[in-house]
Formats: structure tokens, C-alpha cells, sequence
């Protein structure tokens, strides 16, 4: 029996077939498309997208039809071409602080050394030359200069005499992210605050482990260690805020302040050194800087509206502490909490800075970890006689600068920021004549 067909009957057959085939396209199809996430959802996941373990700004510009666009800002290390770094359109809009500047500044400035890199190896093993990644945290003991270079995963000592380095310790096999702190005792064994893992670590000269400092119900997040002269050790826990005072053995015996924004309470520690008082310790928020007596009682904070964002505290025998303030790449010099000048700023020169990430003082010379420009700068800073040692030759595989003596020329001084009046002070602390 045959069968016929209509044109019609044929026409309707072919759009069914058809109407089959692109309902089995879309159930197959990958969806391809990202979907529109909503403010809170697109912040959690850029921010764990783009986070590794430090602080990451995220800005979102609202468009049309409630689309979200988020630009992220956050620290690029540069590198020798000179790469456009996103702090520098930050620096540039950043509103000045409005700090009151003293009249004069009772500290003097003297030479600027400038240190990042050197010989790596010996006779046997062979030289090569290691530039610094991004340092970020610095201990000197003796003739001997510790940096723990973060963009290398590696601590190393650097011989302020005869400029070489030497590899003390692969930090990938000890600790599990940055390292905040470093502390070298007398006899060269040293302190590493393993942050993300809640411990302090204590090695021997050699880079040995020797013990662990741990404390599960009263320390989270070590931001900061120092060793007092009965090998007791002293830590600053960023999460819990206060400080916590082991004995030699690893056992928690006293801890000292709180969280909060009162006397001898803290936000947010950052960073803590002992000196002269006791333990000088640096909040982002609330009372930002305030002394507390070995004993652990409150002695004083420094005035208000000197620093915005305490990144590092290095404190003279004269009790003068020099702080670094993150948000404008500068240090702040005080005398006894009172805020008697400022010196550094935002740049690439000799005396200027990006991301000051930790300070040290050793015989009258105050180091500076220069972390996004790979360096550390040195600086004589009291009047007494303090050599720096000679360094090496200034031509392009130099690793080592030649140290800034006044007076500069010309070249160096107009690429201070601010530029200099009066009498010279390279780069020195700034005041109003």
C-alpha cells in the first residue's frame, strides 16, 4: 500500500524534526555563560581568588541593569623594567595625613646605604649573585644582617663586612606562609613567627630546630617575637591582642593586655619590640601605639594622629622610637611618645620607600626592609660614631650601593619627596623651619 504526502503534510513534518533537534541541542549544551553574582557573593570569592595571605582592597564600580564590576588592587613586586606598580596611582591619591609636623627634629641623619643583594657561595661551591625578591622581615646581631626574603622562601644572613650571603634556612620545609617576624639572640640562634600556623619556631645557628612555642587557647596568630635576657620569650598575638610571655621551656606563664580600645587594650597588634620601658607595641586601630612596663602594666601611649597604620617599631637606648607608617610610607620619629619629626617617603630613590615592612636598630644605624622596591636601606642615625662597613664597587652588577654621604648632589637631592630646606639632612627628618 503506498502512501502519499501533501506539501503541507511534508512542511509540518520538517519543523517537528526540527523543533526536536534544537530542544536535544539545549539539553546537551554546556551552559557557558558565567552568571551575575551578587555584591556579597563576587567579594567573597575575588577576595579568595586574589588573597594569598595578605590584605587585598576590593572596589566595586556599580553599572547598569545592577552589574557589578570589581577592580582589584593589590601589591605588584617590581621588577627591573620598571613595571607600572598600582601603589604608585595609590600614593598619588591617597590623601595626605593631617599631622601636626614639629618645629624641630632632635635626631640627625646621616649616611643612606642601600642593600639588595650580594654574593651567594663560596670558593667551593661557587658564587653567584642573588638579588632580593621581597624582603620582609630583618634581625642584626653583631656584623651579620638576617633577611628573610619572602619572593625567595628563604632566610639568609648577609655579612655586613665582607658582603656575601649565605643561605640559613629553606623557609617551603619550616613554615607554612610569610614569615612576620624574626628575633637573633646573642649567641646567633634566632625566632621565626610561623604565622598561619599559630607558633613560634627557635632554631640554633645552624638553622636546627629547637623548639616550638605553641599555645592552642591563647595563640592564634604571632605577629611578633623577642627573646628578654632570661631566655624567656615574649610574642604578640594578632588575633586575641595581647602578649604572651613563655619561659624558656615553652610554658605560658603571664599574659599582658587586651582586646579592646582602652588602656593597655589593643585592635588589631601589628607589631611589638621591647625597649628601654619594656614592650612597644603598634595597633592598626584604636590607641595605636602604647608602652607596657616588662611587668606587663601600662605605662603610656604615644599621641594621637602621629601614625595611621603602625607597620614596624625599632626603639634607640635614648628611648626614641622610630615607626613605620604604612599608609604613607614613612617613619615617624618620637621621643618618649612624643612625635618629633618624620623622615622617608613614597618612591624609588635613596631615603624613599615602598611598603616598609619591618625596622631594626644595632649600634646607632636603623635598617629599613624597602620590601616592594627588593631592598634594605640603612641609615646612621644618632650621633655617635657608627661605621657602616665599605661596600662594593657601583657599577651595573653591583648588588650593593655606595652609601649617601652629605652633602648629596644635586641629582640625589631632587629626587627626595619632599625636597629639602634649610640645612641639610639626607634624606632627613623633615621639619618646619
Amino acid at each position: 500500500m503506498s502512501f502519499s504526502f501533501s506539501r503541507h503534510s511534508r512542511l509540518k513534518i520538517v519543523v517537528c524534526l526540527l523543533g526536536m533537534v534544537q530542544l536535544f541541542g539545549c539539553a546537551t549544551t554546556e551552559q557557558t555563560t558565567a552568571p551575575v553574582l551578587s555584591d556579597d557573593t563576587a567579594a567573597t570569592e575575588l577576595a579568595d581568588l586574589f588573597t594569598d595571605g595578605e590584605e587585598t582592597n576590593v572596589a566595586f564600580e556599580p553599572e547598569d541593569n545592577a552589574v557589578v564590576k570589581a577592580v582589584v588592587v593589590g601589591p605588584l613586586i617590581l621588577d627591573d623594567e620598571g613595571a607600572t606598580d598600582p601603589l604608585d596611582k595609590i600614593a598619588e591619591t591617597q590623601p595626605a595625613p593631617d599631622l601636626r609636623i614639629p618645629q624641630s627634629a632632635d635626631v640627625q641623619i646621616f649616611d643612606w646605604r642601600v642593600i639588595n643583594g650580594a654574593s651567594l657561595g663560596n670558593f667551593f661551591t661557587g658564587g653567584m649573585m642573588h638579588r632580593f625578591q621581597r624582603p620582609t622581615a630583618i634581625a642584626v646581631r653583631s656584623e651579620y644582617l638576617y633577611v628573610v626574603d619572602q619572593g625567595a622562601d628563604t632566610l639568609f644572613r648577609f655579612d655586613l663586612v665582607s658582603e656575601r650571603l649565605e643561605v640559613v634556612l629553606d623557609l617551603k620545609t619550616e613554615v607554612k606562609g610569610e614569615v612576620a617576624d624574626i628575633y637573633v639572640n646573642k649567641d646567633f640562634s634566632f625566632y621565626l613567627t610561623d604565622t598561619e600556623s599559630g607558633r613560634v619556631l627557635y632554631f640554633d645557628r645552624h638553622g636546627s630546630l629547637l623548639q616550638i612555642f605553641r599555645n592552642y587557647f591563647n595563640m592564634v596568630r604571632p605577629v611578633a617575637v623577642t627573646a628578654l635576657d632570661d631566655a624567656s620569650v615574649v610574642v604578640a598575638d594578632g588575633y586575641y591582642d595581647h602578649l604572651l610571655h613563655f619561659n624558656s621551656m615553652g610554658k605560658l606563664i603571664a599574659t599582658y593586655g587586651a582586646r579592646g580600645e582602652g588602656v593597655a587594650e589593643f585592635l588589631n597588634i601589628m607589631t611589638m619590640v621591647k625597649g628601654p620601658d619594656g614592650f612597644y607595641v603598634g595597633a592598626r586601630v584604636g590607641r595605636r601605639l602604647q608602652v607596657l612596663g616588662y611587668g606587663g602594666g601600662y605605662l603610656y601611649a604615644f599621641e594621637e594622629g602621629g601614625v595611621i597604620f603602625p607597620a614596624a617599631i625599632a626603639v634607640d637606648d635614648d628611648n626614641r622610637a622610630y615607626v613605620a607608617d604604612y599608609m604613607d610610607n614613612t617613619i615617624k620619629v618620637f621621643d618618649q611618645g612624643r612625635l618629633i619629626g618624620t623622615m622617608g617617603g613614597f618612591g624609588r630613590g635613596p631615603g624613599q620607600f615602598k611598603r616598609i615592612t619591618d625596622l631594626w636598630l644595632d649600634a646607632g644605624v636603623l635598617y629599613i626592609v624597602d620590601s616592594l622596591n627588593g631592598r634594605i636601606q640603612a641609615a646612621r642615625v644618632s650621633p655617635e660614631p657608627a661605621v657602616l662597613p665599605s661596600t662594593v664597587d657601583d657599577s651595573e652588577e653591583a648588588f650593593v650601593q655606595e652609601t649617601f654621604e652629605e652633602p648629596l648632589d644635586e641629582a640625589v637631592e631632587e629626587s627626595l619627596s619632599p625636597p629639602l630646606t634649610g640645612t641639610v639632612e639626607p634624606p632627613g627628618v623633615q621639619g618646619v623651619p
